[in-house]
């Protein structure tokens, strides 16, 4: 049994990793800056509150004496990023610092930092290892960098056992942000047209939700781990014209009209050129093991979703 504090906790992310981890048998906490019915039903522990904030931070610390962090708490995402870019610093730069000195004084054993593949900015290999150049060109990759370098400084300067996740463009049921393949799910169960102005060119590694949380419960259970720094992906890539032919024959009503070349995520603001990641050191060190295919994976989020929402 590990006592546990997720930050970011009633998030995507955060929620069903809890659920899981109660069912294994751990103790969890959250952190976050609303709670969740889910996890008030599960019994999970819930703090209500900003890492930023001191005091809740030293109150959730100290009611949790957790063994391991799970740091999910963050402004997420390139577009939100660049919308608020001093926010974006703040929460993700300093909320980490933050939970990086309070897990030094806890004695916390394990700290894992939810990372991304955004750090990579532009691919330089296909499939991309954790080892390969970092040139992150979007505030979002740049903070999320900005985090693993200062996660490591704690590891070989303070001895935190600091560990980074990468995912990539992880998706599935009750998703909270229009990115694609949700708002192309919305759109088609909506009856409406997508129009993506480019992106024809846009290749992704999409993860779905239940591999990355099955992934993180392997890492909070795992014993040392040798590296700094895990991808946890589906190990392939998926191009944009791949998801919609898929998304097509589950709705054939669906129209798409998509342009040339990279995906912008803001306009005239290109995304990076992607690829696969190398999930080869997650699956042999970690125990990872993805198993849901993007053909699956789109089905269950449809169907998920119209039960769940009303269109």
């Amino acid at each position: 049994m590990v006592n546990v504090l997720i930050t970011g906790g009633a998030g995507f992310l955060g929620v069903p990793t809890a659920l899981a981890l109660t069912q294994r048998g751990h103790v969890v906490s959250t952190l976050d800056m609303q709670t969740n019915d889910r996890l008030e039903a599960a019994g999970v522990t819930q703090h209500i509150g900003s890492v930023l904030d001191q005091d809740i931070l030293a109150v959730a610390m100290g009611q949790a004496q957790p063994d391991t962090i799970i740091h999910a708490a963050a402004v997420v995402g390139v577009a939100a990023s660049v919308n608020a870019i001093e926010r974006s610093v703040e929460v993700n730069v300093r909320g980490s610092v933050a939970l990086f000195e309070a897990a030094l004084q806890a004695g916390v054993s394990r700290f894992i930092d939810i990372s991304s593949e955004e750090t990579y900015g532009d691919f330089t290999a296909d499939p991309i290892g954790e080892d390969a150049w970092a040139l992150p060109f979007t505030p979002y990759g740049i903070t999320k960098y900005a985090v693993e370098r200062l996660g490591n400084y704690y590891a070989d300067q303070r001895g935190l056992a600091y560990v980074a996740l990468r995912f990539s463009w992880v998706y599935g049921p009750d998703f909270p942000r229009a990115r694609i393949p949700q708002n192309w799910i919305d759109a088609a169960l909506a009856g409406t047209t997508s129009v993506e102005p480019h992106g024809s060119e846009q290749l992704i590694d999409f993860t779905y939700i239940d591999d990355v949380v099955a992934g993180l419960v392997k890492a909070v259970e795992a014993g040392s781990l040798a590296h700094r720094a895990y991808n946890m992906a589906s190990g392939t890539k998926t191009s944009f014209a791949q998801v919609a032919q898929i998304l097509k024959q589950e709705c054939p009503g669906w129209d798409l009209q998509m342009g040339d070349g990279l995906l912008e995520v803001l306009p005239g603001m290109r995304s990076a050129r992607k690829g696969a990641l190398d999930i080869e050191r997650a699956r042999t060190e970690v125990g990872y093991q993805p198993g849901v295919s993007m053909e699956e994976g789109i089905h269950r989020t449809l169907q998920w979703c119209k039960q769940h929402r009303s269109n």
